[in-house]
């Protein structure tokens, strides 16, 4: 059983150019080349669109719903990172070194994904200038917010990641869960639940 469905349900083209834009404004020459490698389908929450032990070959693009970035440490999964509407996430090391992942990406929701497999127009990008300028800004970008999320634990007190979050990417505290908000700033859900409750006190 395929669990990944699929859709025959395409997006329209004027959106994903928004997205793709909003990394490299692109010809239509360029983008048609990117969605040629595009496929979309369908994830239900909770299924993996990157396993742990794979190569990560792929941008993934949430048109719609939430992927969440995280790794097990001796079964305990630790969040890294999660990813809404309009956005894209990949495994960078995978992808660069070949070498199986260490991570999984998974659905936090359900959600509809667009997956971009650069290894099939690999052959094609020397023509295409742009499209590879396009594909190492996004890695540039993915790598930043990866370095981000690193000052939260190298820089910040747990009070300080969860005031970071709250001004920078409030939506994660719409979006996830309270068990899931801990395991991204890397404290227990009590600690979390006091610092959430110190904040509340303070704004009275």
């Amino acid at each position: 059983m395929n669990i990944l469905h699929i859709s025959n349900q395409l997006m329209s083209s004027n959106t994903v150019q928004d997205y793709i834009i909003r990394v490299l404004p692109l010809s239509a020459e360029d983008i048609s080349l990117l969605m040629s490698c595009a496929t979309h389908r369908e994830v239900k929450k909770g299924i993996a669109v990157l396993k742990e032990g794979e190569i990560c070959r792929s941008f993934y693009l949430v048109e719609k719903g939430g992927l969440r970035t995280y790794y097990n440490k001796n079964g305990i999964p630790i969040n890294l990172n999660f990813t809404f509407e309009g956005n894209f996430v990949a495994n960078l090391k995978s992808y660069k070194t070949g070498e199986p992942s260490d991570i999984i990406i998974e659905a936090c929701e359900d959600a509809s994904v667009w997956i971009f497999n650069i290894d099939l127009i690999r052959d094609q990008i020397d023509l295409f200038p742009e499209v590879s300028r396009f594909i190492k800004k996004l890695a540039l970008r993915l790598l930043l917010a990866s370095e981000e999320y690193s000052k939260l634990y190298k820089i910040l007190t747990p009070a300080e990641r969860y005031k970071y979050v709250e001004q920078n990417n409030p939506i994660l505290l719409q979006r996830i869960s309270l068990s899931q908000m801990a395991s991204y700033l890397g404290v227990s859900r009590e600690t979390l639940s006091r610092i959430r409750g110190k904040n509340s006190d303070n704004r009275l």
